[in-house]
């Protein structure tokens, strides 16, 4: 499961933190079993990421979520969407980090404008 080693969880910490074994984590990654719908629920929570994106249905830019929006993006908007579909995960998470630190300082200056 790649979400799993890319935040460096081990199968063992995953399957205890859910309520399955390890061996059921395993079987999984390995394409030996397939995830029931309840466990695939519990990874979600776990991750904090949609069943859809992991069952590969959505990315987790929000790719469902934005042609559900149609043309309510720019072209510019849409741009970025897809040139940040088109990075390493580990450049995704970059520049997620990057906003996240920056949208604090954005919010309280917006705050202070408007009073």
């Amino acid at each position: 499961m790649d979400l799993r080693s890319e935040r460096g969880i081990s199968q063992k910490v995953l399957a205890e933190a859910i309520g399955v074994g390890q061996s059921t984590i395993a079987q999984i990654e390995l394409n030996r079993n397939e995830a029931t719908a309840a466990t695939i629920r519990k990874i979600a929570n776990f991750f904090g990421v949609s069943a859809d994106y992991l069952l590969e249905l959505e990315n987790d830019c929000g790719a469902k979520l934005a042609a559900s929006m149609g043309e309510s993006f720019t072209r510019e908007e849409r741009q970025l969407i897809e040139d940040f579909r088109n990075l390493t995960p580990a450049r995704q998470k970059l520049i997620k980090d990057n906003i996240a630190a920056m949208l604090p300082q954005a919010t309280d200056r917006l705050q202070k404008k408007k009073f």
